[in-house]
């Protein structure tokens, strides 16, 4: 079978990182684009940071939340459901009335998603510090902040669904979390710049292996393209990679799914009936504390007949035979908090092939092996899809 003919552009764009990488972190950790983030008295002012978002952002601030509050040096970093935010958070509740503080970060790529604009204009009449994270600068979103990143993400044809913009994301969050960290003096002078190759090393070292993980995923999803239903599960950070995963084979192949933990995956979902029809995707850090009971979720879950793959960096064999198992990079000792900026390659090259073997359509319109929208239409109907036109509502 010629992979070739099904060849899709999720897929181009994971194969695209390692080429894409150096340019988003050079234009995001230049001196021009490190000062414009905000000045040296306001990155001192701040105390808290809330990071918000929907679909990819919110995945992306829960994957970095914990390593921004490390590298800014501020008291609390969280990444908050963007409802939450802005229909259920008080202002006595969010502690407004330091100046500057909190900052309360927005992520849109596109800039007009509601529920974003409506949590930084919240943030505004609050007296919070709002800071926009996008890919379009005249934006809605980037026009309620008072401050943007506007992060200028390399242009690749056909770059849906949301990948490359993903990862951008990341790196924009990193960035900021520098940026008040070197002010601040938590890192040493250059370290921020040493991060920022770090990052960059971290994901050309993803070079040597893609080719072959994309050969794998490609042979898989031939036995997993007619699942209709998947889960994904990861601990820690690792959550917010299986969110992404499962984000990505909803928008490709129109499947439900579900992610989780592992600790409540094997007391809920464990007990979900015809196991060998349900796509696993597990991800497992060698590095983390909960990484022998993720090995003992891999058994669970093959143990009852699940189809199971898992991402991880560690031992092949620390799991079961029946187990796909693809490795992935390791990270450098005290930059473990990298994976996340890769780990999800696999599941996404996965999704693609799932959906153009099974002749599925990317948002259930989209052919992307014709390259050309051929769907119904009816799963886009008028009034139903309110992303972007959601009305507004300011509760402080």
């Amino acid at each position: 079978m010629d992979k070739n003919v099904y060849s899709n552009p999720l897929g181009d764009q994971v194969l695209s990182l390692p080429k894409m990488i150096d340019e988003q972190v050079d234009y995001c950790f230049s001196d021009e684009v490190q000062q414009s983030i905000m000045t040296m008295a306001e990155a001192f002012d701040i105390r808290k940071i809330y990071i918000t978002g929907c679909g990819d952002s919110i995945a992306a601030a829960g994957a970095m939340a914990s390593i921004m509050l490390k590298l800014s040096g501020v008291f609390n970093c969280d990444m908050v459901e963007s409802i939450d935010f802005t229909r259920y958070m008080m202002s006595k509740d969010i502690g407004i009335g330091e100046p500057n503080s909190p900052l309360v970060i927005g992520i849109s790529a596109g800039g007009s998603t509601s529920r974003v604009i409506e949590a930084l204009k919240k943030a505004n009449e609050m007296g919070a510090f709002s800071f926009a994270l996008t890919n379009n600068g005249e934006s809605a979103v980037a026009k309620e902040a008072k401050r943007s990143l506007v992060l200028n993400t390399p242009k690749m044809k056909d770059d849906f669904p949301g990948l490359r913009s993903y990862l951008a994301s990341m790196v924009g969050l990193l960035a900021i979390a520098c940026r008040m960290g070197r002010v601040r003096n938590v890192l040493k002078p250059g370290e921020d710049k040493a991060i920022a190759e770090e990052i960059k090393a971290y994901v050309h070292s993803y070079e040597e292996c893609l080719s072959e993980i994309d050969e794998k995923m490609f042979e898989l999803a031939q036995t997993w393209k007619d699942f209709e239903r998947f889960d994904f599960i990861g601990d820690g950070v690792e959550l917010y990679s299986a969110l992404f995963g499962l984000e990505k084979f909803a928008e490709c192949t129109g499947t439900m799914g579900n992610y989780d933990d592992s600790e409540d995956w094997c007391h809920i979902d464990y007990h979900i009936s015809g196991p060998e029809t349900i796509g696993t995707v597990i991800f497992a850090d060698r590095t983390s504390n909960s990484y022998g009971r993720t090995i003992e979720t891999v058994n669970a879950a093959v143990g009852i007949g699940r189809p199971v793959l898992v991402i991880t960096n560690g031992d092949i064999k620390d799991f079961p035979e029946q187990a796909n198992v693809v490795n992935i990079p390791e990270t450098k000792p005290g930059f473990e908090w990298m994976l996340p900026l890769m780990d999800y390659s696999p599941a996404a090259l996965l999704a693609g092939y799932c959906c153009t073997l099974a002749d599925r359509k990317f948002f259930n319109e989209y052919d992307p092996k014709a390259k050309e929208y051929n769907g119904s239409g009816k799963y886009f109907a008028d009034g139903t899809r309110t992303m972007k036109n959601s009305k507004i509502e300011i509760y402080i």
